[in-house]
């Protein structure tokens, strides 16, 4: 039943996803300011490069890291520290929108930015020192307000 249900799931993985309101062009204007974007997702990694090829997102990513890349997964923080790794960044912000991203994070030991409008089951005093935003409009002001703290 399980290799039928991902069968399934992996033909069908961008049908099943939507993206937030904003987020595109904002992935978008983040890149064109010299971010380097990274994606660590407990999606397998062949289902997440379909959704980003579908929503015409695959170049906005220098590195993707899938559930199925390390013998790991969130909220172990080695997917995370591989795309660290991978683009080579020294000042991250890790930004996601459940309690499994917020706990990768702190694994990491690296800042989180909670999308408030996400997957999260808990009330936002779960996520203790976390950024909250809750639209993605809102974002390059968050990072750029860290940037500027962290000079």
């Amino acid at each position: 039943m399980m290799r039928f249900a991902l069968a399934h799931y992996n033909v069908n993985t961008a049908g099943l996803t939507t993206l937030y309101a904003d987020v595109l062009p904002v992935l978008t204007a983040l890149r064109q300011n010299g971010h380097k974007l990274g994606l660590c997702t407990n999606k397998p990694f062949e289902p997440a490069q379909a959704v980003l090829r579908e929503f015409q997102m695959e170049h906005l990513f220098d590195h993707v890291v899938g559930g199925d890349s390390l013998p790991t997964r969130k909220p172990d923080p080695d997917m995370l520290r591989a795309v660290i790794n991978a683009l080579g960044a020294d000042r991250v912000l890790y930004v996601g929108d459940s309690e499994v991203d917020y706990e990768t994070a702190q694994n990491a030991g690296v800042p989180f930015a909670l999308f408030t409008q996400g997957y999260r089951k808990h009330s936002l005093d779960y996520f203790k020192n976390a950024l909250c935003f809750d639209k993605y409009e809102r974002l390059p002001t968050l990072i750029q307000n860290l940037d500027e703290q962290h000079g």
